[in-house]
């Protein structure tokens, strides 16, 4: 499994990697010898965790040497993983086809049905419903909605072209308000600070990222001088 990059990671995940790697990192420093058990034990009551998971920590910072290797990975199933063998995919798939995407548009409780009797047929063991309705959300609305005929969707789910615009500048400006993919860390630590935000004033008329400037007191221009 790939990990993540540090602006995917969740924020409450990422300041406890944080607060993880400042303790292991300040318990390495102070650490003479190799760690004994009353060492650890007095660092797992720090961290809340058990000594085991903090041996299995400290082994990990000492390879890495970084937050994301003390980030908490989620437990499960890696996401998009599918625990379904490729027979009993591919009899769901066939059987949404040509069973559930048609003008009469038959129910989910009969799709499911349908999909758990061919699977039965083939000595296969049927799928729960949650699977055949997750592999339902796989398809796209619109793509699904075109083939049952169902129009109410269709025109929901179609962009309608069209532009806002503005007569004269600044008649109009849009704000955006988004937080930056870098991380900020402390020029004497050099341990995360975190994520800034990145605040955008937009002129709809002419397009351009406004500014205001306040002159600062005594301030005068180079053309003065």
């Amino acid at each position: 499994m790939i990990d993540p990059f540090p602006h995917q990671v969740d924020e409450q995940l990422w300041d406890e990697a944080c607060r993880r790697a400042e303790a292991i990192r300040d318990f390495l420093k102070h650490r003479t010898s190799s760690a004994i058990t009353g060492d650890v034990a007095g660092l797992a009551a720090r961290l809340s965790l058990s000594q085991a998971t903090t041996y299995r920590l400290i082994k990990l910072f000492n390879a890495g040497g970084s937050v994301m290797s003390l980030v908490d990975r989620k437990p499960g199933r890696p996401e998009g993983h599918r625990a379904l063998d490729e027979e009993r995919e591919e009899i769901i798939r066939t059987t949404i086809a040509s069973f559930y995407l048609k003008r009469n548009r038959p129910s989910i409780s009969r799709l499911v049905r349908e999909v758990q009797m061919n699977c039965i047929l083939a000595g296969r063991k049927p799928p729960h419903r949650r699977t055949i309705e997750a592999r339902l959300e796989d398809i796209d609305l619109q793509k699904r909605a075109k083939r049952r005929g169902e129009k109410k969707i269709v025109k929901a789910t179609t962009a309608t072209p069209g532009a806002f615009s503005a007569s004269r500048p600044l008649a109009v400006v849009q704000v955006d308000h988004t937080k930056a993919d870098i991380f900020v860390v402390d020029e004497e630590t050099r341990l995360p600070i975190g994520r800034p935000w990145l605040t955008l004033a937009t002129d709809v008329c002419s397009r351009m990222v406004t500014s205001r400037w306040k002159r600062p007191p005594g301030y005068r221009p180079a053309s003065a001088c």
